[in-house]
């Protein structure tokens, strides 16, 4: 009899649990609040274990300080329109480098690293990372799509922890992202 009385009661505290109703919202707050803990994990373990910049930035290029305004395709010692940032597809285009007008992507090898340099309407390179500035990539985006995926995951996922994840402490995360994965320099150069 003692066991059926346990039983019962067992089963009527589930029914009473079950049927309470869920704050989903606080639901959704937890679920955000861990995926910034996850992406404030990840982005300060991906800073600590990154070489510094100075590193890849011996083997890039400097960018052209300006560039004609009509964004050509190419320009002069290799470097070429990043599609994710193409000045012909405004105003769709740049979500990573909200500012800019147009960017373009040279790689020291093909696989990197490689050099990204954006440049604002009329043509002029943008160096602050907050306007839309190009960065460093430790693995280029240009070539195969094994290369590709390379480049998202050595620069497109840190970005995205250190910048993007909402729920950080901004800009000092981000900050870090920019750290290892700067702007380069320009030089005044002919383009074309």
């Amino acid at each position: 009899m003692k066991f059926l009385s346990v039983l019962i009661f067992a089963l009527l505290l589930i029914i009473h649990v079950n049927s309470q109703p869920i704050d989903e919202s606080s639901d959704e707050e937890f679920a955000q609040r861990m995926k910034s803990a996850r992406a404030l994990a990840d982005c300060t373990n991906w800073h600590g274990r990154e070489p510094e910049a100075s590193v890849h930035l011996a083997k890039i290029l400097s960018a052209p300080c300006s560039i004609p305004p009509t964004f050509p395709p190419n320009l002069k010692d290799g470097w070429t329109t990043d599609p994710g940032c193409d000045a012909k597809k405004q105003p769709n285009t740049c979500s990573y480098h909200v500012g800019a007008w147009g960017c373009y992507r040279h790689s020291f090898k093909n696989t990197g690293p490689g050099a990204q340099a954006c440049y604002d309407r009329k043509g002029n390179w943008l160096s602050d990372t907050w306007q839309g500035a190009g960065t460093l990539d430790a693995e280029t985006a240009l070539g195969s799509i094994f290369q590709q995926l390379r480049h998202y995951t050595a620069d497109v996922v840190p970005y995205d922890n250190c910048c993007t994840t909402s729920g950080l402490p901004q800009p000092s995360t981000c900050n870090l992202y920019f750290e290892k994965r700067p702007t380069g320099i320009c030089e005044v150069k002919p383009v074309v």
